[in-house]
């Protein structure tokens, strides 16, 4: 006992004095750190002592374990007032407490096991079936023209084939009984690709290799029906390069060794650049309205409405020039009740602006405008009459005037023009009176100068709308009481799908030829557009 003292003072005095010297040399190392966080303190679970005298009067004696029947009691028996976490317990209880799904999903396990043996034995079937009918077309010749014969021998495993391939169930078990399993993929800048492999099902993905020098390598990765089968793709000119030091991989490594000739570079294909001048596109829009009742207590009338919108673009940019040329078209048609279809929309413009760069973002330009409408137009004082006011080139307006243009983008163009002359012509004067939009008594045009101010611009908002804004001003030199017409057109689509979008149009025009008051349109569509 003398001993073992003085051993138990020098051990603790070497520990004091070695924890000292690491102090000293390694503060940084032995620094206390205050935790900012206390930890969480989880009580331990608690069950009666009496838990196996209980148990007998515990509820859902399938659960093996007396502690969770216990648990399940406690909380159904006290309520909490957190609805969240009612709700979760509910669903949590009524799982446990369900003792029908481990037998289920017994069954479903069993089942997945022996489903390639189900369809074997129904594809022995169906063979069988099929040799039935051959033999059956041997023996009795000339059965094509005796429809009154049963079709194959054996009609009772015909039913059986035919109801095992329509039960849902069955259907239903062996497609989850396609086994899926996760490929991970990854190159050289740790980009990674999960492709799921499920049998039967063929899935294509993009995937990116990388070499040493940076390089992608466009590939694709397939996934066939077979079971656990992967294709891969390269694409088409990709010239190849050594992504490896194969010679410094021991041989016993590479699983599947390569011969000198793969690592050998391929002949480059040279093609001819050219830059592609003249760009044109176009876009079809087409919206139907229809109403319909009948019998209906409060009244009303049939209605059906048809709109279409054509765009065509054809534009030309070389160098500092650029020509730009469209066409719009927009015509409607509205039947309501036992009315005639009517017209409710017509309007032809052809625009073409040629312009040569001289700084930045501004042009030199000069442009060609002309508006019109293509068939009849009236006005209907009353439900008998009608009055014709407008036809092609009656009226027909031309602009022909040069600016300056701004165009920062495609979608974005503010072009100012302080020289531009104006003629209204009225080709019809017979049947409409050329007063109606500015034109003498007896005359069939009339010509103007002044200044042009037009905007244009086509913006997204939101990512689910697409706005096309445009504004035409014009203002006379000449005439003081006919001095100002402003037309501001704007279109607000919404995109639904790829094909199907909604818009609302809008049209606000001010022409001190035909009236002081302001001229006011809008419509609301739904319908196809297409881009070709």
């Amino acid at each position: 006992m003398s001993m073992r003292n003085p051993v138990l003072l020098t051990i603790c005095l070497f520990c004091g004095i070695n924890a000292v010297y690491s102090q000293i040399l390694y503060p940084e190392i032995m620094e206390k750190k205050e935790s900012l966080v206390e930890p969480l303190k989880v009580p331990a679970i608690v069950f009666p002592d009496n838990l196996s005298i209980l148990k007998k009067d515990l509820k859902n004696a399938f659960i093996a374990n007396p502690a969770v029947r216990y648990a399940i009691e406690e909380l159904k028996r006290k309520k909490t007032k957190d609805q969240e976490l009612k709700q979760a317990l509910e669903v949590l209880i009524h799982y446990a407490e369900d003792e029908q799904v481990g037998p289920v999903v017994e069954a479903v396990k069993k089942y997945m096991r022996e489903a390639a043996q189900k369809e074997d034995a129904l594809q022995s079937a169906i063979r069988q079936i099929e040799n039935d009918s051959a033999d059956y077309y041997s023996a009795t010749y000339g059965y094509q023209s005796d429809t009154t014969l049963t079709r194959y021998y054996n009609s009772n495993l015909k039913t059986l084939v035919s109801h095992i391939r329509s039960d849902s169930n069955y259907i239903w078990l062996r497609e989850i009984s396609k086994d899926s399993v996760q490929v991970h993929l990854s190159n050289r800048a740790d980009q990674y690709l999960e492709i799921w492999m499920n049998n039967g099902r063929q899935d294509y993905y993009r995937f990116w290799v990388i070499n040493r020098s940076g390089d992608s390598i466009g590939t694709w990765v397939q996934v066939l029906p077979e079971k656990n089968n992967l294709r891969l793709y390269v694409d088409d000119d990709v010239y190849q390069n050594r992504g490896v030091d194969y010679k410094k991989v021991p041989d016993e490594l590479i699983k599947n060794q390569v011969s000198e000739d793969y690592y050998k570079i391929s002949a480059p294909h040279t093609g001819e650049l050219w830059r592609r001048y003249w760009s044109y596109y176009s876009e079809v829009e087409a919206a139907l309205g229809q109403g319909y009742q009948s019998n209906w207590a409060s009244g009303g009338e049939n209605s059906l409405s048809l709109l279409t919108n054509l765009r065509l673009y054809l534009n030309y940019n070389k160098n500092k020039t650029s020509w730009e040329n469209f066409i719009h078209y927009r015509l409607g048609f509205l039947r309501s009740g036992s009315e005639d279809i009517r017209k409710n929309e017509d309007r032809l413009e052809f625009n073409s602006k040629v312009g040569q760069n001289a700084f930045k973002h501004w042009y030199y330009t000069a442009q060609l405008n002309i508006v019109t409408q293509i068939f009849n137009s009236y006005e209907y004082p009353t439900d008998s009459e009608k009055k014709l006011v407008a036809n092609f080139m009656s009226p027909g307006y031309y602009t022909l005037s040069i600016g300056i243009d701004y165009k920062p983008s495609d979608n974005f163009s503010l072009y100012l023009s302080p020289i531009a002359g104006k003629w209204t012509w009225v080709r019809d004067t017979n049947g409409i009176d050329p007063t109606r939009y500015g034109v003498d008594a007896g005359k069939k045009s009339k010509g103007d100068a002044g200044a042009r101010v037009e905007l244009r611009n086509k913006f997204p908002l939101a990512k689910i709308m697409d706005i096309r804004n445009e504004l035409i001003m014009f203002s006379s030199y000449y005439n003081p009481k006919q001095s100002f017409t402003a037309d501001w057109k704007v279109q607000i689509d919404f995109k639904i799908n790829y094909f199907m979008r909604a818009s609302v149009y809008a049209n606000l025009v001010y022409d001190e030829n035909y009236s002081d008051e302001l001229q006011f349109k809008e419509t609301l569509n739904l319908g196809v557009n297409f881009r070709f």
